[in-house]
């Protein structure tokens, strides 16, 4: 358990609210929460509901497993596969800021949990495969995306839960959209201008996407207006 005080976490969350931002809610011991406010336009709470709608794809039980969250910000799904009793826990994201409160958070909670300040396009330094990946929120701010796509998968061993912006409609055919979010103006505007990504595949590129990354089975998890969901199978 940690060796801080209640006096130096309560600084240390007022610290990181400052910078970088608590763009997740991450519970920690003693009923304390580290989101008070909306930092990019985010539910209070979030990302809770990201996790509702990706959670069907994971174990319950996740003893022994090896897992990676990626574009972990502070570890809300990371922490998520050690309460299930994951044995090896990677979480990386590009942003230290984001990563020391990860951190934090980890030596608050008690879990160990390993976090990186890593690029999605430089997964395979890790050097290591994982029994179940989470891939939340990325893609779309992905410039490469197919690139991107081709990391995730070569260290992907088990199941991947993908969850991005995507091109809601015309799923006959595999389409990605470019995004230019200050200047789109589809049907999907008012959900589009608050994107700062790239690319949006629709739901039928996404899934060909990781079909060509070697996966045998993928099912849909959801699809919210602007946003779906896939899990990926090897």
């Amino acid at each position: 358990m940690t060796s801080l005080t209640d006096a130096q976490i309560d600084a240390r969350i007022a610290e990181f609210d400052i910078e970088p931002g608590w763009y997740q809610d991450i519970e920690l011991p003693g009923g304390r929460r580290t989101k008070t406010r909306r930092v990019w336009g985010e539910e209070i709470d979030h990302p809770r509901k990201r996790f509702a709608e990706i959670e069907p794809a994971m174990p319950d039980d996740m003893t022994g497993m090896s897992v990676l969250d990626i574009g972990c910000n502070a570890g809300h799904f990371a922490f998520q596969a050690a309460d299930r009793g994951a044995s090896r826990v990677v979480g990386v994201d590009r942003h230290a800021g984001y990563i020391e409160q990860a951190k934090f958070c980890a030596d608050v909670r008690g879990q160990d949990v390993d976090f990186k300040v890593m690029d999605i396009y430089d997964l395979r330094d890790l050097g290591e495969t994982f029994d179940f990946v989470f891939c939340v929120g990325i893609l779309y701010h992905c410039r490469y995306l197919k690139q991107a796509v081709e990391a995730v998968c070569d260290v992907t061993k088990g199941t991947v839960a993908v969850e991005t912006a995507i091109h809601p409609g015309n799923n006959e055919l595999p389409l990605v959209r470019f995004v230019s979010s200050s200047k789109y103006e589809g049907p999907d505007a008012k959900g589009a201008a608050r994107l700062p990504g790239h690319w949006h595949p629709n739901m039928t590129a996404l899934k060909d996407l990781f079909s060509e990354g070697g996966f045998s089975r993928i099912e849909d998890l959801f699809v919210d207006g602007g946003r779906g969901g896939i899990a990926a199978h090897r």
